[in-house]
């Protein structure tokens, strides 16, 4: 047999196998899948140019050693970080091995994704200017604009974050500035995250971080704007009007209603009657108030931030606002809102 024949056919064969290769990759590129969607929709929804004009003054010069990467890379990356909670290494990993994150990301080979490092040392800088404060400040402004905060009505909530427990680190000592507290028959080690909701958009327009044991009703007056008319609460703030932290008039002189839901117990002693009215006045302050848990869904389900990863609470203050952050952003995009 000639070996030349042979030759030609083993090429030909190789480069069929090529054309299979590269057919099928550009149709997987062009597949649709949740993931590129999420992330299309994330393209379209962040402020981008605003978002790196505020961190720009505080980026890298560059003056002296190496390069640094570009600012737009780094915010990716760091967005990324957030919307899938992973770590500064999983994160890297994850934009060199998926196609939607290296895409998502603008970058086409592993020289121009920057190590976890890199990454860690980007997210300290925006704490350090506190950046993730601003970040979210503007993302309440431009939702201002847009008539989606009107601030004529605020309810006010809070929500566990798990910290880790553990013992195994350098200071072989849990976080000190998480503590832990009783909800129900469980107990939970970590950090509160105190939310105050527009009632018409059910859209943050105020964040809060402090340790689990500290009570909700302590952080009301925080969580308010001082434009509000009515405040909705659960049954942890009572009494949160008559503290002498609260807000009881709005910046027109106008007295503030805190319509917060009462405790079971003070319903079913009450008359058939008097039970029946108490029932329906607490009813309708839970359908105003239920539009809290929308944002909490976003934020614990759908961005899967159950536990945090840092310690401290400052890491937790600028982790909460840029999640929050990015809730509103989602929700506001939602066609109830939209249109």
């Amino acid at each position: 047999m000639d070996i030349k024949l042979i030759v030609s056919d083993i090429d030909n064969i190789h480069m069929d196998k090529q054309m299979t290769i590269s057919a099928f990759s550009d149709e997987l590129a062009q597949v649709r899948t949740k993931k590129k969607e999420f992330l299309t929709q994330i393209e379209r929804i962040v402020p981008w140019k605003e978002w790196l004009c505020l961190i720009q003054p505080c980026y890298y010069k560059g003056e002296r050693g190496n390069k640094p990467y570009p600012l737009e890379t780094m915010l990716r990356l760091y967005l990324l970080q957030n919307l899938y909670d992973l770590s500064d290494e999983a994160t890297v990993a994850e934009t060199i091995d998926s196609r939607a994150f290296s895409d998502f990301c603008g970058v086409d080979s592993s020289n121009q994704v920057p190590d976890g490092d890199t990454l860690g040392r980007f997210r300290n800088l925006l704490l350090k200017n506190g950046l993730q404060e601003k970040l979210f400040a503007q993302v309440v402004a431009m939702l201002m604009e847009r008539g989606l905060i009107l601030k004529k009505g605020t309810i006010v909530d809070s929500t566990i974050i798990s910290a880790p427990s553990s013992t195994k680190n350098k200071e072989k000592k849990r976080d000190p500035d998480a503590h832990q507290v009783k909800k129900g028959n469980t107990w939970h080690f970590g950090y509160k995250a105190h939310i105050g909701v527009d009632k018409d958009s059910g859209l943050v327009h105020t964040v809060e971080a402090t340790s689990a044991n500290v009570h909700d009703v302590i952080e009301t007056s925080k969580l308010l704007t001082g434009e509000e008319k009515v405040v909705y609460g659960d049954s942890g703030y009572l009494g949160a009007g008559k503290r002498d932290d609260a807000i009881i008039r709005n910046k027109t002189g106008r007295k503030i209603k805190y319509k917060i839901n009462r405790r079971p117990s003070p319903v079913k002693k009450l008359s058939p009657s008097g039970r029946y009215a108490a029932k329906k006045a607490e009813h309708e302050k839970s359908s105003v108030r239920v539009k809290v848990e929308h944002v909490f869904g976003v934020v614990k389900k759908q961005l899967r931030f159950r536990k945090t990863r840092y310690r401290g609470l400052e890491k937790q203050k600028a982790k909460f606002n840029i999640m929050f952050a990015l809730a509103n952003l989602i929700l506001a995009d939602r066609p109830c809102l939209a249109a």
